[in-house]
């Protein structure tokens, strides 16, 4: 008895570390893909940027009433880090590091994505 119940245990140990790894995998595949910044202004594509080989900088995006919004790239990622815009929520996004990831800035319409090659599957949940 003692001997199946040891059976059962490290069977049933072995399948939540089996379900535990086919949850967190999926997030690391790919992740040696090449990585792009677009970002896009009254729904327009205004510029896109290879995160890869991108140097630490700032973009203001200025829309035709004089409203900004400033964006850093660093180290491979990227963030909305300044706005004139009310309620904030594209600064409070923090930043954007995987594929689909994306904030969006309605007062000043700009659009702040990653996109990568074949990401065409989102496997986490924002």
């Amino acid at each position: 008895m003692k001997k199946l119940n040891y059976y059962l245990t490290i069977g049933f140990l072995g399948l939540v570390l089996l379900g535990t790894a086919g949850l967190y995998l999926p997030q690391y595949r790919g992740a040696e893909q090449a990585l792009f910044l677009e970002i896009y202004k009254d729904g327009q594509l205004y510029q896109k940027i290879p995160l890869s080989t991108a140097t630490d900088q700032e973009i203001k995006v200025t829309n035709e009433m004089g409203h900004y919004n400033l964006i850093e790239i660093k180290a491979g990622q990227a963030r909305v880090k300044q706005a004139d815009c009310p309620n904030q929520v594209c600064v409070h996004a923090g930043w954007l590091s995987k594929p689909n990831q994306i904030t969006f800035c309605a007062p000043n319409k700009v659009k702040v994505k990653l996109t990568g090659q074949g990401n065409n599957l989102d496997a986490t949940s924002y």
